[in-house]
């Protein structure tokens, strides 16, 4: 038996709308359960979703209160079980609010889906929840799913999330192919559908925010590779600006890339060519250069890392604390997280006076960190009140 208990995307905040649709779940389940089992038609029975062509006539709100029924523990379990591990990472994403309208959405979504195919009754939370892991594909790919399991002995494994939600799916639409009955298998798969278009819809036209790693930004980025790659196979001098018959690269109409690009990637280089030499000084001069003329620019883990390090021992509290926040912005899975804010937390109190900014980050190192880093955490929280 596999079982997933968590997914390594930390939050911000605490999911409690997350929380509430699970006790509401358990609450329905405890009120309804008896009534549910009965052969006869009742009060319960008309919260279900029932398409047309059956007993009992489809009402709007059905579309809603069908979402919080179900028909046994089992099934109860096994959907809270994913809603906890993808729900709680998606609200954090979306908001409370955003989040609640959304899981509202997918089991609207998932219920016509169902009904589009089927003449049968329908209860539970699973169009629902197929819906955040269809948002948790899109908004989280690369974050990893502890599973545990039982067998002769216990263990946990992780496993992508991107590997998870893609395997659930096929197997969805392998049993609706093969017939098989019991499982509205068709609301799962519009809850699916419904739930990674809808996220992929709000981050192309950065309605919602993205993040380096969404799926949006990796197919950009991807894209971006392969065009350089492509250019570069053509003979191209991309970091001079140069065409193989040593014209230049970018002509007005017909750039592949901008000259703006192509500062950006040449900095970059100097400056990761200065960390492998241990020329910080200069590493983070550059490093100042490319933030004040490009905007936010994030390195590898462990250059940004160094370098925020580095920027806090020089005394330049400002830009280092800048190269923290997008540390922690771009890597959340960063293994030093904790102290990375731990620092930020300090500079923020005794150097740029943003004691509002320092709280939340001092708050969640202090509950990562201990001995004297925790000490200082807490001495910190203590010193804004």
């Amino acid at each position: 038996m596999f079982i997933p208990i968590r997914s390594d995307r930390p939050l911000r905040s605490t999911p409690y709308v997350n929380y509430a649709l699970i006790a509401a779940c358990v609450l329905a389940f405890a009120g309804t359960n008896n009534q549910l089992g009965t052969s006869h038609l009742n009060w319960a029975h008309k919260l279900m979703l029932w398409p047309e062509g059956t007993q009992v006539a489809t009402r709007l709100w059905q579309f809603i209160t069908y979402q919080f029924l179900h028909d046994g523990p089992i099934h109860l379990i096994g959907n809270m079980i994913f809603l906890w591990v993808f729900g709680n990472a998606v609200e954090d994403r979306l908001g409370k609010v955003g989040y609640l309208f959304f899981y509202l959405a997918m089991g609207v979504f998932a219920g016509l889906a169902h009904c589009l195919t089927s003449e049968a009754p329908v209860l539970g939370a699973s169009g629902s929840v197929a819906g955040v892991t269809g948002a948790f594909l899109a908004l989280f790919p690369r974050t990893r799913i502890t599973f545990i399991y039982f067998f002769f002995f216990i263990g946990a494994f992780e496993v992508p999330a991107m590997v998870v939600v893609i395997f659930y799916f096929a197997k969805d639409l392998l049993f609706y192919g093969m017939g098989g009955g019991g499982v509205a298998y068709t609301a799962h798969l519009g809850g699916n559908v419904a739930g990674f278009a809808i996220a992929m819809a709000l981050l192309g036209p950065r309605l919602l925010p993205r993040e380096p790693y969404d799926l949006f930004s990796l197919w950009t980025h991807k894209r971006r590779r392969d065009k350089f790659k492509k250019l570069a196979n053509q003979g191209y001098a991309a970091w001079e600006g140069q065409s193989p018959a040593g014209g230049k690269l970018f002509r007005k109409g017909e750039a592949a890339m901008t000259e703006q690009d192509t500062a950006v990637l040449e900095l970059r280089q100097t400056i990761s060519r200065s960390i492998t030499n241990h020329d910080m000084d200069r590493a983070a001069e550059d490093y100042k250069q490319l933030l004040t003329e490009h905007g936010d620019q994030t390195l590898s883990q462990k250059q940004q890392f160094e370098l925020a390090n580095h920027l806090a021992g020089q005394g330049d509290h400002a830009d280092a604390a800048r190269a923290y926040e997008l540390l922690l912005k771009a890597y959340p899975n960063h293994p030093e997280r904790a102290h990375a804010q731990l620092v930020l937390g300090l500079v923020y109190v005794r150097y740029l006076g943003r004691a509002d900014d320092a709280k939340p980050v001092l708050q969640e190192a202090s509950q990562r960190l201990n001995g004297d880093d925790a000490k200082l955490a807490r001495q910190l929280m203590s010193e804004i009140g």
